[in-house]
């Protein structure tokens, strides 16, 4: 059982809940008239983001349009998009033409259309960018408006979102909703006109192919091609086809869509397809009932009335989409391009005037909810993130009604490496199963990220059936040009998941964890519809992040080391042509926890790649390090030496420690192991967050030390553990969702029998703890470990085997070892003193002294780059530092110090980060505050924070810390700054240069850096208030 002070749950009643919850796991899947169709929950306080005039929801050229131009009219405006770019109206439908005679006429027109007829996704995006920046637009991506705010006479003032970084609230006069499907307007109380069921044409576009005919569907071939238009990419002029699908739609549920649009792609899809609209889309009959309505054809946006853009209620709220009051015929021109952007400018102008006679109010709540006959339950929000700097306090939330949007068996949230085959497993286990995806494709970074080849891996399984239907039988860099088709491969998990009866959401985010007690009993989920419930027996989340876990209140791991020391792999953002398989990239630190990281590097990222002119982005971040759960074990880096096997392994991985930051795990800080491949096994309980039950972790979100996860992390290794959390959770659900309770011996053999696992784990027991005998021969073979880091593919120092058996047993060998250095000759005594220092053993500390005082300099280190086969760690003098640091010796300070000293501002990050490690594990770090002051005071050394995302002076985004291939860039500038600032405040810091650096990185945009600086503060605080 948690400790519920430590739950990060809105207050519920429990009881209720748990009664609820057993009527809602009936055999019927599906929401009925009979059963409980609505939930609430208590909201608490939620941060105010940003105080402003006008609000835009949406990210439509439509909703930048209309942002503009109630900025130009003098008002402060902030907009909120839920995809990861703007432009979604015409990225998002693939609308890249404009039919024969239009012509742009404004600047933002002439920007989206600079090249004629046709443009291309990076050209809106990069455009759409570029215009909110010039007018003073703020922006946040990533982020879905939840809720409609209004003031105490009912007005709208303000919405709350919900983005990576758990909820906010942005206060504002006037709301223009501009969301796909009027979310916000929907959930406001306005009125609608009535959905009426039947068959509706929806429409979808794809680039490439050939046309494609089938029962109701009906195609035409447009009289524009899409290619690449940069210098040196395939030229391939692509065919475009417009795809109409008459498609029967019972309700107005996004559940009822969602279907509608699977069928639609399995009617457009073909093997030639290069790309396709995100999102299919009709004219809908169910618009607002405005202060007035357009009947008829489309008069223009300088005619049209906007009072078909108010709705009759709330006040200051208007609908800037399909569904204002306006005739199906209108809707179609309407939303042509050109016409849309004319639409959202008047929109825009009649927003801010109507802000500029509006007074801003404090106090704000929900717009009116009915929540009699709603069945109480608990909502977990996130806690283990980077939230966005608070403007203005907070607002109190009262009571928000939900709709139960579905029951399922399993619900997996995240459709990406391991998630989609999760959805697979437990579909095919028979498992009524729901996959959320925030993405309109599946696969992960192996589809979305562009990386499509594998690097190592085990290659059986589900891995080999997927790799023989689209490919993946290389590694890279021999499938350098990539092994597979992105877009093959994202429709075939899609084609495989409904084949097994499986439902696929995608653009949805998985915001929530429902909570029964300590047992997550389903996930809130945004979707284009709005927000909602769906209950689940067993969730598994494949979000890379844990968020649903972190949301439910298991522990997690992220940024910050055992040590105390800031680290965390380089990431990377593609840009992408018509035709690409495989960019891998691996430039910046990025914080997944951080919607403001998260969107600025994508924004600032798209500004850089302006340069090679691509046809697009990607529309994921490749991370190579996420948040992660403390599970009920926890892999480490000395079981992968060990090959240590259990009797509850769930899946097996392959791969060297493939690191692009330094490492923290004290067998790495001892000696590195760069270049060779390892095979391990990972335990069902890894997938387990630990005092949580009813939910399976998977992916980067498992639990591992972070050196473990970069060997774990191989894409054919995730897609083998997610089939096989899929099927462990269609087996948790059959016995009431409880994780801890499935048969693990015949999940094993069904793995075994797919060729997920090896057949030894049907009889593997826990290798540990190793006998003494074998013990005893580690500690008198790791005397012959060499120092020095060879980047080779095969082992050559078979003595890392004998540390990794140390490490993993310490009480054990640190008799030994005591013994073992006593008797050593002199040339290998500082082997065993390094190994006893890490261990927090002092007898060796007379040998560290005497190689680190006999330095007369520091020797060649190292820095943060993107080649993580040879950067990104410690050199021999570091380990020596270290080691003596954490022998806890009082004579290793001195000799620290003296190393200290002999920093400068051109000194490698890593003897930054070896003395930061050895200061913070001794006791008396005093003497070292004037040095690190003097570095601070040091002219250039400081000043590197970024905390505007622009830079107002040049009219652009904000420098982004990038990695190179060079080890003195800014990134590692910036990160020896925060070192020795956080250095300093841990020394006393009497004069308070280092907290006043570490504050301002606290409110920086760069998440990591933000993250680190506000744990230095918060310690030193507690540590203070011990004091």
């Amino acid at each position: 059982m948690l400790n519920p002070s430590r739950r990060p749950l809105i207050a519920a009643a429990a009881l209720a809940c748990s009664l609820a919850c057993a009527d809602l796991y009936a055999e019927d899947t599906m929401v009925d008239t009979g059963r409980v169709t609505h939930v609430v929950a208590q909201l608490g306080e939620i941060p105010v983001l940003q105080e402003t005039d006008v609000v835009v929801v949406g990210g439509s050229s439509a909703a930048v349009a209309a942002a503009c131009a109630a900025a130009d009219r003098g008002a402060q405006v902030m907009l909120i998009t839920p995809r990861p770019y703007l432009g979604d109206d015409l990225c998002g439908r693939q609308h890249l033409w404009l039919e024969e005679g239009e012509q742009p006429g404004s600047e933002l027109a002439k920007a989206l259309f600079p090249m004629g007829r046709v443009t291309t996704p990076f050209t809106i995006k990069s455009a759409l960018d570029k215009a909110l920046l010039k007018a003073g637009v703020r922006c946040l991506t990533g982020s879905s408006a939840t809720e409609l705010l209004v003031d105490e006479h009912g007005q709208a003032a303000g919405v709350i979102i919900a983005n990576r970084s758990g909820r906010q609230a942005v206060k504002a006069k006037v709301v223009i909703d501009a969301s796909r499907n009027a979310a916000i307007a929907r959930q406001s109380g306005a009125d609608f006109r009535a959905f009426v069921p039947g068959e509706k044409d929806l429409h979808f576009v794809v680039v490439g192919g050939e046309l494609k005919a089938g029962t109701g569907l009906t195609g035409r071939k447009l009289d524009v091609t899409f290619k690449n238009p940069a210098k040196g990419k395939p030229a391939t002029e692509h065919p475009v086809y417009a795809y109409t699908a008459k498609v029967q739609l019972g309700d107005d549920s996004f559940a009822s869509f969602a279907r509608a649009e699977q069928a639609v792609r399995d009617l457009v899809y073909g093997s030639g397809m290069q790309d396709s609209s995100e999102f299919a889309w009709y004219f809908p009959d169910d618009t607002i009932v405005g202060e007035a309505r357009v009947e008829g054809p489309w008069p223009g946006a300088s005619r049209c009335d906007m009072g078909a853009f108010r709705p009759r209620n709330p006040p200051r709220l208007f609908v800037l989409s399909e569904y204002a009051d306006i005739s199906i015929q209108a809707q179609a021109t309407m939303l042509r391009p050109l016409s849309l952007l004319a639409t959202g400018e008047r929109v825009g102008h009649a927003a801010a005037d109507e802000a500029s006679k509006a007074v801003r109010v404090s106090d704000v709540r929900l717009a009116k909810q009915q929540t009699a006959g709603a069945t109480p339950v608990t909502i977990g929000l996130p806690r283990n993130v980077t939230p966005p700097t608070a403007k203005s306090g907070a607002v109190k939330l009262g009571e928000r009604t939900l709709p139960v949007l579905g029951r399922y068996d399993v619900v997996v949230v995240g459709g990406g490496t391991a998630g989609a085959p999760a959805g697979i497993g437990a579909a095919r286990s028979g498992a009524k199963t729901l996959v959320i995806e925030y993405l309109d494709e599946l696969g992960g970074v192996g589809t979305a990220g562009l990386i499509g080849s594998y690097w190592y891996g085990v290659r059986g399984g589900f891995t080999k059936e997927i790799d023989e239907a689209v490919g993946g039988k290389n590694r890279w860099p021999d499938g350098k040009k990539g092994d597979w088709n992105v877009v093959q491969k994202s429709d075939w998990l899609r084609r495989e998941l409904l084949k097994a009866k499986a439902d696929v959401w995608f653009n949805s985010f998985g915001c929530d964890a429902v909570m029964d007690m300590d047992k997550v009993a389903g996930v809130v989920v945004a979707t284009p519809f709005g927000l909602g419930v769906v209950f689940a027996k067993t969730v598994v989340d494949s979000t890379g992040n844990a968020d649903i876990a972190d949301s439910g209140g298991a522990e997690t791991q992220f940024g910050v080391a055992p040590g105390g020391m800031l680290s965390v792999q380089l990431a990377g953002f593609p840009g992408r042509n018509l035709g690409d398989n495989l960019n891998n990239t691996c430039f910046a630190l990025i914080d997944d926890t951080s919607a403001v990281d998260i969107w600025h590097l994508m924004a600032w990222s798209r500004a850089e790649l302006s340069k090679n002119n691509p046809y697009d982005v990607g529309q994921l971040l490749d991370s190579r390090e996420r948040r992660r759960i403390v599970a009920d074990y926890m892999l480490t880096t000395p079981d992968i030496l060990n090959h240590r096997s259990f009797p509850d392994t769930i899946s097996q991985h392959k791969s060297n420690f493939d690191a692009a930051a330094f490492p923290t795990s004290p067998m790495l800080l001892i000696k590195d192991m760069k270049g060779p491949a390892f095979e391990v096994d990972l335990p069902y309980r890894s997938l387990l967050p630990r005092g949580i039950d009813g939910i399976l972790v998977t992916g980067l979100g498992a639990g591992a030390d972070r050196d473990a996860m970069t060997l774990v992390r191989m894409q054919p290794d995730l897609q083998n553990q997610g089939y096989a959390a899929g099927t462990a959770a269609a087996m948790a659900a059959a016995n009431g969702g409880h994780t801890r309770s499935i048969d693990l011996k015949s999940l094993q053999k069904q793995m075994v029998d797919k060729g997920v696992l090896a057949p030894r784990v049907l009889t593997d027991r826990d290798s540990y703890p190793m006998s003494q005998e074998a013990l005893e021969k580690a500690v008198s073979g790791v005397g012959n470990m060499a120092r020095e880091i060879k980047q080779t593919r095969t082992v050559e120092d078979p003595a890392i085997f004998s540390l990794a058996a140390i490490m993993a047993h310490p009480e054990q060998c640190l008799p030994l070892l005591r013994k073992a250095y006593a008797d050593a000759p002199d040339e290998k005594k500082l082997i065993y003193a390094r190994i006893l220092g890490v261990l927090g053993d002092p007898t060796g500390a007379p040998v560290l002294v005497a190689a680190v005082e006999g330095a007369a300099a520091w020797d060649k280190g190292f820095g943060l780059t993107a080649h993580r086969e040879s950067d990104n760690t410690f050199s021999d003098l570091d380990r020596q530092v270290i080691a003596l640091g954490f022998s806890g010796a009082p004579t290793g300070l001195e000799p620290i110090l003296g190393k200290l000293k002999l920093l400068t501002p051109d000194s490698e990050l890593s003897h930054y980060i070896a003395v930061a490690l050895a200061l913070n594990r001794h006791k008396q770090p005093k003497p070292a505050e004037e040095p690190l002051a003097q570095l601070l005071n040091t002219p250039g050394f400081s000043g590197r924070a970024v905390v505007d995302p622009v830079n107002r002076r040049e009219g652009k985004w904000a420098e982004r810390d990038f990695a190179t291939s060079k080890q003195d860039t800014n990134l590692n500038k910036a990160f020896r700054e925060l070192v020795v600032a956080g250095l300093l405040v841990h020394c006393g810091d009497s004069q308070g240069l280092g907290r006043k650096v570490l504050e301002q990185y606290s409110n920086g945009v760069e998440g990591h850096f933000a993250r680190y600086a506000r744990y230095v503060l918060q310690t030193a605080t507690e540590t203070t208030g011990r004091k």
